[in-house]
Parts: C-alpha cells; sequence; structure tokens
C-alpha cells in the first residue's frame, strides 16, 4: 500500500518582488518561517538580491517581471510534491498543512485543490461552494483564486504552467489563474474545490479598479484562450453579467466590444 503525504511533502512557493530580508515572511506562518518547506521567488536586480541562511527556505533572484514568469520558475524548481501557491501579503491558520493533507490524501489522484480564504475580519473573501466539489462547473473553475490553489505534482508533472502573457506584469494583467486552470481541466486533470480555509488574505485595494477598455481588452483574449468556439456567446454573457450588476452601462457596450476585439488580436499576435 502506498505511503500517504506528508509534511514534508509540502512546498510553499512565494512570489515576491525587491526583498533584501526573509523578514515579511514571519507574519505569513503560524510559527517561525524556518519551521516549513518554502522557495521564495525574488523579482529583483543584481543590486537587490535575496538570500536565506535556513536550510529550509530556498531563494532564487529572477531578473525577470511578471508574476506568471514567477510562478512558473517556482514550479519548475519545487522539491515539493504538494506545492501551495503564495503571495507575499498572506497569513496562513495554524492547521493548513493538516488540511491539505487530508484533501490530498482522500484524494491523491487530485491535480489541483482549491481550498477557502478569509478576509482580515474573519469571513470568507467572496462566495465558495458548501461542500466539497469534484471537477466543478464552468463558472466555479473561473473563481479560483492562485493563492487558493494546492497543486499535486505527483499528478501533473511538468504540465503544471501558468500562460506567461497573463497575470499582472504581462501583457494581459489579469485571468492567468482561469487560463491555468482550464487548461488543466482541458486536459483531464481531476479538480476540486475544498469548503476549509487555509488562509487570510487582505482586501482588495479600490485603487486597482481599471477601466472599461483596459477590462475588456483583457477579457477578449482571456475568452478567446479559453472559449475559442464560443469567444462571442462568452463574451456577451460577461457583458450581460456586468450590466445586471452594474459593472458597465449600456453606454459602455460598444467600447466594450472594441476593447474585446483588440485583446483578441493581440492574443493572437503574441
Amino acid at each position: 500500500m502506498q505511503e500517504g503525504f506528508k509534511k514534508s511533502d509540502i512546498e510553499i512557493l512565494v512570489s515576491t518582488m525587491n526583498r533584501n530580508s526573509l523578514d515579511f515572511l514571519k507574519p505569513m506562518f503560524p510559527s517561525h518561517f524556518s519551521d516549513y518547506s518554502i522557495l521564495v521567488v525574488n523579482q529583483t536586480n543584481q543590486d537587490n538580491l535575496l538570500q536565506s541562511d535556513y536550510p529550509n527556505v530556498r531563494v532564487i533572484n529572477s531578473f525577470e517581471k511578471g508574476l506568471s514568469k514567477s510562478r512558473n520558475l517556482a514550479l519548475e524548481n519545487t522539491k515539493g510534491k504538494l506545492c501551495v501557491i503564495a503571495d507575499d501579503d498572506i497569513k496562513y491558520n495554524d492547521d493548513f498543512q493538516e488540511k491539505i493533507l487530508r484533501v490530498f490524501n482522500e484524494n491523491p489522484d487530485t491535480a489541483i485543490a482549491g481550498f477557502r480564504v478569509v478576509n482580515p475580519e474573519g469571513t470568507v473573501f467572496k462566495k465558495y461552494p458548501k461542500a466539497r466539489l469534484i471537477n466543478p462547473d464552468i463558472l466555479q473553475l473561473l473563481s479560483i483564486m492562485s493563492v487558493e490553489m494546492v497543486l499535486n505534482k505527483t499528478v501533473m508533472h511538468d504540465e503544471a504552467k501558468f500562460d506567461e502573457r497573463f497575470g499582472l506584469g504581462a501583457q494581459f494583467t489579469m485571468g492567468e489563474e482561469g487560463v491555468f486552470v482550464f487548461s488543466l481541466k482541458n486536459q483531464g486533470f481531476k479538480i476540486i474545490m475544498e469548503p476549509e480555509v487555509l488562509l487570510q488574505h487582505p482586501k482588495e485595494h479600490t485603487n486597482l479598479k481599471i477601466s472599461v477598455f483596459e477590462k475588456y481588452y483583457i477579457q477578449g483574449a482571456f475568452i478567446y484562450k479559453i472559449f475559442p468556439r464560443n469567444y462571442f456567446k462568452w463574451l456577451f454573457v460577461k457583458i450581460f453579467f456586468d450590466l445586471k450588476q452594474g459593472k458597465i452601462k449600456f453606454g459602455d457596450i460598444k467600447t466594450a466590444l472594441k476593447a474585446a476585439a483588440e485583446g483578441k488580436k493581440d492574443l493572437n499576435q503574441l
């Protein structure tokens, strides 16, 4: 009988920028960060390098930009079987490792599990399924954020790769999670959404709001990437829901369509 996953199989893959000290890791973990297996990808320059004196904390200083590039570099260099995708501004619960192990030991053929996140007040970050979902539907898959993800490298091997055209610092500054998850879904991998809470995440900043044109420029590329045969159907579904929720006005539809067309065109040219 094959032995189950252990804590030593878990590695936390942290993406950060311009760090020269590991102090930023202190508030992220229930105990000292040296108690965990961590791989930090620090996007920086030659004059501002990060080093680690802890054997359980490895550091890669990268001179490229882009969140998806950082994620891919971490996945290429991980030693973990279970890879926890992390940002540098989150805080893990005391029992986060036990929850990860329980899910993957019950479902060892799962490629990716998406867990719950709460905000600093302790309320859930968004609407989540009430019970475990195996191979969720399209809209549920699209809701999975990168910091909710734990990846099983024993199942995916080298198939775990983010599209570097999407994400912060890339041509299309959002959507990397959805593109990543759909790529795994289309390859037939098993995906789970798990109701257990792993971590706390700060609220989104209001200054991150973008214009209708920029938003739909990204959406045009994103929708074409994951729904190439049903591009117009899903674009109009997106516009309909944004109208219904008051995120855009009827007068914005022409701008949205034009921006989406440009995003689709530019994705094809990249």
